[in-house]
């Protein structure tokens, strides 16, 4: 049986009541840089997959969000080429003092929350768009992946780099930056449309 992640979800989706409206600005949200683009900006490589096989992350198998949930390389890749523009943004968290897998998580909370919030307003025009996160997905304690279906699609957002994407390679191509220093850590989210 599936039990939904309380905390994370309920992170999630209290984005608006902690920002005070109904229509948070981007530096509300953390939002560091936001660059719109064509589809034709996206780098792939099978290499991004290959992390992936090798269970980097821990996710592998794991999520709807993740290989092999996701679909073949060659399919991510057609699905991404199927969507004509793009919007990429980045959260930067300093994690000085706690550089740490307990600041990476709770920077990925606050850069998926922030995410969720871009992805609802978005798909109001647009509810066909694709958004792609971090990786994995922590809005349920237990995914049922592969015995069930998402129970939350929604909030589900797959992989960028399981999709075949290189990040480093399509933040400098649209001039964004990747790195800002020591003890900070970057997120990016995709919006394909």
């Amino acid at each position: 049986m599936n039990t939904v992640n309380t905390e994370n979800r309920s992170s999630i989706r209290k984005r608006r009541g902690a920002l005070g409206g109904a229509h948070p600005t981007a530096r509300e949200l953390g939002i560091r840089e936001c660059k719109l683009a064509t589809t034709e900006s996206l780098v792939f490589s099978p290499d991004t997959r290959r992390f992936c096989e090798q269970n980097v992350c821990g996710q592998l198998g794991k999520t709807w969000a993740c290989p092999p949930a996701v679909g073949s390389y060659t399919d991510c890749v057609k699905i991404c080429k199927s969507f004509k523009s793009m919007m990429v943004f980045s959260t930067v968290t300093d994690l000085k003092g706690r550089y740490n897998p307990q600041g990476w998580h709770e920077a990925r909370i606050a850069h998926e929350r922030a995410t969720a919030v871009i992805a609802e307003e978005f798909r109001r025009d647009r509810s066909d768009c694709l958004v792609l996160s971090t990786e994995g997905c922590e809005v349920c304690e237990r995914c049922t992946y592969p015995e069930g279906p998402c129970v939350d699609p929604e909030h589900c957002y797959p992989s960028v780099e399981g999709y075949g994407i290189l990040v480093m390679d399509v933040v400098k191509k649209l001039g964004m930056k990747y790195h800002y220093g020591g003890e900070s850590l970057t997120y990016f989210s995709f919006i394909l449309f």
